[in-house]
């Protein structure tokens, strides 16, 4: 299959039926939806857009059928995966798109998780680290990753599109519960990945699949959406069990009712060199800025007035209309107030000495702490080891240009200066988790180590043929475990014969 229609295959996969499969008019396809049997005619409707700057104006074009979309989708760079209800322009020479409000979705297609990096060649240097993390434990493969300028975007479609539906009390509960996924992607994400944006729109615009930006795309990996539901009930369940863990006794204090009155609003609003960034820029601070305004009763010409001081102060401000619109959507009624994650990322990236002078208050008796960069600690987690490690084997295995390396437990804790007993520790933990795999060298030998993405990495990379003999291979190798037998069921198809899925259970590797 060539590069032009893997593209438009893609496409076709996202899109499900969201949009009519010709034009309109001017077709050049000879039109059989009627004619088909259950074909659906949905009438939805997609934007495009030709560079990111077009974007950043929203100055596109909107198309309602696939045809089109494959007409174009070559000389554009962006557009909606998610399907609307209808789209339209606000001026008379159709230029700017208008409507891609998620009040206005008609079905979610997709999912998208947005990683930065400073350039390309770090873009390039994380791709393992990036598909790592996309395979969310082993338990769901991503369907398609687009190279960015500086990072990715990485889909995950689903097998059946998500159909919004209004309730009679005016809420859209698939967009509520798909929202919910959204914000677990980006946060599980975020643990492991720090360029991830987790502001970012989640039905919004993404790169739009091309011959030169497909760095990955497995037709068969879509992902089942009650599935992923249950995957991120999990998530935040445990997310909250560790907080609560990691909690504190509350400090008491005289409670704080108003954002614009708690600490973090004025860490924010005291600093001059907010720029663009990794996701936290001058737009995201200035947003939040506004809906602690809101929130706290504040008049939307008196937000203006203290954000545009804020603004003015700025090293590289915001034009005046940018900040006047961004304080518009803010007191759009759509917010209640500012989110607490946006808040944390923001301090993170914009304020000194976070974690010993700003805290972000929970609610009116109780204080977080951020804790110190290791930068400025004397002793490193567990977490940070291991983080260690996986970029030393990512690094090293890419190095070699193999599924594998070989080295020794004393070259590596010379190399990562760390001592052979929390090297070891952290190690076992991987190997634990199913992240490392480890064969243990004879005599001289050097230990062969190999991680999780690098395994199922170049499996996907093999002729499907040659995946069952794979996979046999380094189960003889590494053991049959159940991390093993899971990167197999999603690396071979559901055809394969079923007798011979099962031989990595009968493996004698004793």
């Amino acid at each position: 299959m060539s590069a032009m229609e893997t593209a438009q295959q893609a496409i076709d996969l996202i899109l499900h039926q969201g949009l009519r499969e010709t034009k309109a008019r001017h077709s050049n396809v000879l039109k059989l939806e009627k004619t088909i049997p259950g074909q659906q005619n949905k009438q939805g409707a997609i934007a495009m857009y030709r560079s990111k700057a077009q974007m950043a104006k929203s100055w596109g074009t909107i198309y309602t059928s696939k045809e089109a979309v494959y007409d174009n989708y070559a000389t554009s760079t962006h557009w909606t995966p998610n399907v609307f209800n209808y789209l339209t322009y606000t001026d008379a020479s159709k230029h700017y798109v208008k409507g891609a409000k998620e009040q206005n979705l008609s079905q979610i297609n997709t999912l998208v998780v947005d990683v930065d990096y400073r350039d390309a060649e770090e873009r390039q240097a994380k791709f393992a680290e990036v598909w790592d993390t996309a395979m969310l434990d082993v338990q769901f493969l991503p369907t398609l990753i687009l190279a960015t300028q500086k990072g990715y975007h990485i889909y995950y479609v689903f097998d059946e599109p998500v159909f919004v539906r209004r309730h009679a009390n005016g809420k859209l509960p698939a967009v509520r519960a798909a929202k919910a996924i959204a914000k677990s992607l980006k946060q599980y994400y975020a643990q492991k990945l720090p360029a991830v944006d987790v502001t970012c729109n989640s039905f919004g615009i993404f790169r739009v699949p091309r011959p030169d930006n497909i760095e990955y795309f497995e037709p068969k990996m879509t992902v089942d959406f009650q599935a992923l539901m249950t995957w991120s009930i999990n998530f935040a369940n445990d997310q909250r069990v560790a907080k609560l863990n990691q909690t504190k006794r509350p400090v008491k204090t005289r409670g704080v009712r108003r954002q614009i009155d708690q600490p973090w609003f004025q860490a924010l609003i005291n600093q001059t060199d907010i720029d663009q960034n990794v996701g936290y820029g001058r737009h995201n601070t200035i947003f939040t800025l506004a809906l602690a305004c809101y929130s706290s009763n504040v008049s939307q010409a008196q937000c203006f007035d203290i954000l545009d001081e804020f603004n003015s102060n700025l090293n590289h401000p915001l034009a005046t209309q940018h900040v006047q619109k961004v304080i518009n959507d803010a007191y759009s009624g759509q917010f209640h107030a500012a989110s607490r994650e946006y808040v944390n990322a923001l301090l993170e990236t914009w304020v000194p000495d976070a974690d010993r002078r700003v805290y972000l208050q929970r609610s009116q008796t109780t204080w977080y702490k951020y804790a110190k960069p290791r930068t400025e600690r004397v002793n490193s987690h567990v977490q940070e080891w291991q983080a260690d490690l996986m970029a030393y084997f990512n690094q090293r295995i890419s190095q070699d240009n193999n599924w594998f390396t070989k080295t020794s437990l004393r070259h590596i804790s010379k190399e990562l200066k760390i001592c052979l007993g929390s090297l070891t520790k952290a190690l076992n933990k991987l190997i634990d988790q199913g992240i490392v795999y480890r064969e243990k060298g004879h005599g001289r030998q050097a230990t062969m180590f190999a991680t999780r993405s690098s395994l199922l990495q170049h499996a996907m990379a093999l002729k499907q043929a040659q995946r069952l003999n794979y996979w046999l291979m380094v189960a003889r190798f590494l053991g049959p475990t159940e991390q093993l037998l899971a990167l197999q069921r999603f690396s071979l198809t559901s055809d394969q014969n079923p007798t011979e899925f099962e031989q990595l259970r009968l493996v004698d590797t004793g």
